[in-house]
């Protein structure tokens, strides 16, 4: 039956998948010693709830208390309609952050959100200067790839870095092969 429907033009629906997040692990080893970045301990989650944003819905409850339960994600709108559930650790610790940002997902798509995430993504900064984000890896859930966004100035983009990243991570994680579909967070 498969044959046949790849033979029609039908493919099969693939559950996303975070095992690839949890393997930012590994690239994070590489942006440190190849780029000299270091994650910074911030994340998030971006979804459209359905209904006004802010009116408390259960998509935001949900994504409100997943996670630590001694410390609770911060909910936050922004300009386009979004919702963003941002998650940190003090200390920087990656796989903690990767954790809690894959219980939000997890937890989201449990309660039948899934179709309303939008990304994930995880900070890193330069080593010298762990204040400001220079570099942001977007994970797309419903495609199972990431890609690099390095934001320059207030409304630019640094191309070169994304490229530089792509390819020193397209080995460790699976990178986005279309450029195309790089959208600034």
């Amino acid at each position: 039956m498969a044959r046949l429907g790849s033979l029609l033009g039908k493919s099969r629906s693939v559950r996303p998948s975070l095992l690839p997040l949890l393997d930012l692990r590994s690239a994070a080893l590489t942006l440190r010693s190849g780029h000299g970045l270091a994650p910074t301990g911030s994340g998030s989650v971006c979804f459209v709830a359905e209904g006004r944003p802010g009116a408390g819905t259960d998509a935001e409850i949900v994504a409100g208390l997943a996670g630590d339960t001694v410390r609770r994600n911060v909910v936050i709108h922004d300009a386009h309609g979004r919702t963003i559930v941002r998650c940190w650790r003090q200390n920087g610790d990656l796989g903690w952050l990767l954790d809690d940002l894959a219980d939000v997902n997890e937890s989201l798509a449990q309660a039948g959100f899934a179709s309303w995430l939008l990304h994930t993504t995880v900070d890193f900064a330069e080593l010298r200067d762990m204040r400001h984000p220079r570099l942001t890896m977007v994970y797309r859930r419903e495609r199972g790839t990431f890609y690099p966004y390095a934001p320059r100035g207030t409304r630019g983009r640094d191309r070169a870095t994304e490229l530089k990243i792509r390819s020193s991570l397209t080995r460790i994680v699976p990178m986005e092969p279309d450029i195309g579909r790089w959208h600034p967070v």
